[in-house]
């Protein structure tokens, strides 16, 4: 289980390093945040492994904490996503970019050119839509309304309500942390006596 907390800990290294080589946190500053949070608490569960007394032991609990952590933050970035998108513009629809997951499941973000204070932007969404609703409801080169954040344009959603995945985020992200920090309360005076 370990080596799992390691190779979490160089992909987000790998994640953060790219952010800052293409300054990406301009642009997306709270999943830039998700992903600097999520590197340290992985960062941090991997040193307890590999340095703490009982490090092994303890690096369950803490890839639970740093998991839940990052499942929590997730779900808070579909609300800010609500509170910052308020400003409703016209977009043209450039199609898609597809991510594959496991077991044939596929996630798809549609992306938007956009004009605002005029500077053009050419931008994926961070809202994942189906492929029905895609390919029935919207069509490439066609207007369509979408929700910017004034203050920080490249960041837009089509949708201003509340995703049932975010709350499911939000809720099994909190459920680990709590587990976790049980758990690591519970092997405290077990290991350390």
């Amino acid at each position: 289980m370990p080596v799992i907390v390691h190779i979490f800990t160089v992909l987000f290294a790998i994640l953060c390093f790219m952010i800052i080589k293409k300054k990406r946190y301009k642009e997306t500053p709270f999943i830039c945040f998700i992903m600097f949070v999520s590197f340290i608490s992985f960062g941090t569960a991997s040193l307890i492994a590999l340095f703490a007394p009982y490090g092994e032991i303890l690096s369950y609990p803490c890839m639970i904490i740093a998991l839940g952590l990052l499942l929590f933050l997730v779900g808070v970035n579909d609300l800010y996503s609500i509170f910052r998108c308020t400003e409703r513009i016209e977009g043209i629809y450039c199609g898609y970019n597809t991510y594959y997951g496991s077991h044939g499941v596929h996630s798809y973000a549609p992306v938007f050119e956009y004009t605002h204070d005029g500077v053009l932007y050419h931008e994926q969404t961070a809202q994942t839509v189906s492929h029905r609703r895609l390919t029935k409801n919207m069509t490439e080169g066609n207007r369509y309304s979408i929700y910017i954040n004034p203050k920080c344009p490249s960041v837009y959603i089509l949708f201003r309500r509340l995703r049932a995945s975010g709350v499911i985020c939000l809720m099994i992200g909190a459920a680990f942390m709590g587990a976790g920090a049980v758990i690591l309360y519970a092997l405290f005076p077990v290991l350390f006596k």
